[in-house]
Parts: structure tokens; C-alpha cells; sequence
């Protein structure tokens, strides 16, 4: 015959079960807290997390958004070699004219370029910094309002 179990000795049985578990559990958590929270590896990551949603807070930006974009970093750096090559030829073909005294095609040259980027961007979306500084060149120098005027 099963004897009920009265109330005290069931609640001692699990307390004494409880207490016996505690002390465990709890060098668990704090050795789990001390290895996850407190070694070099963790702090670094804590601190790349908080720099990326810096990043992402300051660019307004969601995490798909800056995944997509970390995406396009080559082709990123890709385009910027690209424009750094264009000027870096700009540059050098003017220097090669004021080398050799041809003072009339380096500003020539120069003026083609700066005309250029006004035309393809001056309505649609250029920086508008630059945009004004041409205009106000345009203003100054004739051969650039010259440029600046073509079609």
C-alpha cells in the first residue's frame, strides 16, 4: 500500500534536492559568465560589434542594407581605382604641357575636364560644392564658362 506523503516531507525532499543543485548552478553561471564575458576574444568582439552599429547607426542604415553594401566593396574599389587612374592621367597631361610650355593646352585640357563634369552632373545629382566652385570659375576664367556652355 502506498502511504501518502505529507506535505513536509514532500516540500523537505525538495528543498534538500534545490539546495543540492544550487551551489552547481551557480559555479556554473559564474564560470560560463567569467569564460564568455571576461576573455580578450569576447571584449574584441563587444567592441567590433559596437563599432559596426556605429556604422550602420551613422549611415542610416539597416543590417541587409550594410550586408548588400559590403558586398559591392570590391567593385567600390574597383570604380575608385578607376576614377584615381582618370585623374592621375588628367594631371599627368597637364604636367607634360607646363613642362613644355604650352601653357594654352594644360588649361585647355583642364578646362575640357572640369566642363565635362558640370555638364554630365549639374542636373543630375553633382556634388553641390563642386558644382558651385565651377560656376564662380566660370565667372572668373573664360575658358572654363566656355566649357561650361557647350552642349
Amino acid at each position: 500500500m502506498i502511504e501518502k506523503l505529507s506535505f513536509s516531507v514532500l516540500f523537505g525532499a525538495i528543498m534538500s534536492r534545490f539546495i543540492a543543485l544550487l551551489p552547481g548552478t551557480l559555479l556554473g553561471l559564474a564560470v560560463g559568465w567569467y569564460v564568455g564575458y571576461t576573455r580578450p576574444v569576447a571584449i574584441h568582439q563587444r567592441e567590433l560589434l559596437q563599432e559596426y552599429n556605429e556604422v550602420r547607426d551613422a549611415l542610416h542604415m539597416t543590417d541587409k542594407q550594410m550586408a548588400d553594401a559590403g558586398r559591392k566593396i570590391p567593385q567600390f574599389m574597383e570604380d575608385m581605382k578607376r576614377a584615381d587612374e582618370t585623374v592621375a592621367v588628367v594631371a599627368l597631361s597637364a604636367f607634360r604641357s607646363l613642362e613644355e610650355g604650352d601653357v594654352d593646352d594644360a588649361k585647355k585640357s583642364l578646362a575640357w575636364h572640369v566642363g565635362s563634369y558640370y555638364r554630365l552632373y549639374h542636373e543630375k545629382g553633382g556634388d553641390a560644392d563642386t558644382l558651385a566652385a565651377i560656376e564662380d570659375a566660370a565667372r572668373q576664367y573664360p575658358a572654363i564658362a566656355a566649357e561650361v556652355a557647350k552642349q
